[in-house]
């Protein structure tokens, strides 16, 4: 082969090259930036506060810049935050604070340290998702995130979750909702004039919903983020047993269920009841429902206990603006699991859909789980922290 040949190939090999590069810019350009659609119900049955509020999510969706890599499918990008959520976090040492609840059983709240800036306090409930804890690292990273704006972040541990021992024959579940209120009572007895939002990551946006559903007018939270939610439970289930790829994740999922929360609480007195060897042999997260939860929990099936804490039964009566964050290709909570007509009709909802992001993905870059979502999370409890402060018209 001579110079001449040896040239021509490798400017042939850049110029296929470039065209190739060119059209992946032309098609991330042209479909990957699509701004998040926003869903919400229309402008003229909101209040002003709440105009006011529609529009400045608007202005915060048009941040959305998905990772050209990591970001190009839904497995990836939940593969790419399952990886951060393992990774080994330097957790500072904060204020932990265990809380007994009222039917005996522990939970704890991980105090993150307070910010710089002074006046009324602004507290972030911060509830993990599944298999997570407030040391998992997008958990810090998010506790990091909101006390640059200003907030004291503190993550809620549920029973039985990052090192707790079980003291009561109930685990940790979707079900935890029921705690919330003691919970959120706690916090508000110790910072009486302080406010409060909450930040909920999958099972944890279930939790919230659930709770300010529940509670209605009467909500101690003045504002809340859900963040890969299932609202629909059941058809989210449904979802994870529809394809064969959802399949695979199901039974990751159950397995690290297994390692991260069972492993431990089988060793308590209070899981007696349990037929571990039927546990340890589940492949789907119904299987392990069914061995486990259920018997803990006191449901009769996993469907009994799917409906009962379906958040999408109670999402008309959530009284305080929240913001909710789905993706299109999220291959856990499939977005056909949203009930987009009804919660198009609360007023307080904010439903935003992005192209990509799988489940809790959002990179931002690469530069971490969830780093867009904390930024939209922050900006958005900024808003709502400033309601009532705003002029009298538009």
């Amino acid at each position: 082969m001579t110079f001449r040949e040896l040239v021509r190939g490798a400017a042939m090999g850049a110029g296929g090259s470039i065209l190739a590069s060119m059209l992946l810019l032309q098609r991330y350009l042209r479909q990957e930036l699509q701004r998040p659609e926003l869903i919400h119900a229309p402008l003229e049955d909101k209040e002003l506060e709440d105009k006011y509020l529609t529009q400045e999510v608007r202005l915060l969706l048009r941040e959305y810049w998905p990772h050209p890599v990591l970001e190009f499918s839904g497995y990836v990008s939940t593969l790419w935050s399952a990886f951060w959520a393992a990774v080994p976090s330097h957790v500072p040492v904060g204020d932990i604070e265990l809380l007994t609840l009222q039917d005996g059983g522990t939970v704890s709240l991980d105090w993150g340290p307070k910010p710089e800036r002074t006046g009324r306090e602004r507290i972030v409930l911060v509830l993990p998702g599944m298999c997570n804890h407030s040391g998992t690292s997008f958990i810090q990273t998010t506790m990091r995130h909101l006390k640059q704006a200003g907030f004291r972040a503190v993550a809620l541990n549920y029973r039985g979750v990052g090192g707790l021992q079980l003291t009561s024959p109930k685990i940790a579940s979707f079900d935890s909702w029921q705690d919330l209120h003691e919970v959120v009572e706690h916090i508000a007895t110790k910072y009486p004039d302080g406010d409060i939002f909450a930040v909920g990551f999958s099972m944890g946006s279930l939790i919230l919903l659930r709770h300010l559903g529940e509670e209605g007018h009467r909500a101690r939270i003045k504002a809340g983020v859900a963040i890969a939610a299932p609202v629909d439970f059941r058809k989210a289930i449904q979802g994870l047993e529809s394809t064969p790829k959802r399949l695979a994740l199901n039974f990751a999922m159950a397995q690290s269920l297994k390692l991260t929360l069972l492993s431990s609480a089988f060793k308590s007195e209070h899981t007696r009841a349990v037929n571990k060897i039927k546990a340890w042999r589940a492949l789907t997260m119904r299987q392990l429902d069914e061995a486990t939860t259920c018997k803990l929990n006191g449901y009769s099936s996993p469907e009994e206990m799917y409906d009962h804490n379906d958040p999408k039964t109670v999402i008309s009566q959530i009284a305080v603006p929240t913001l909710v964050v789905n993706a299109e290709d999220d291959p856990v909570v499939t977005v056909r699991a949203l009930p987009f007509r009804q919660m198009r009709r609360n007023p307080r909802l904010y439903v935003a859909v992005t192209r990509r992001g799988g489940h809790i993905g959002w990179g931002s870059g690469g530069l971490g789980g969830a780093c867009w979502t904390d930024a939209m999370a922050v900006d958005f409890l900024l808003a709502c922290s400033l309601r009532g402060a705003r002029p009298s018209r538009l």
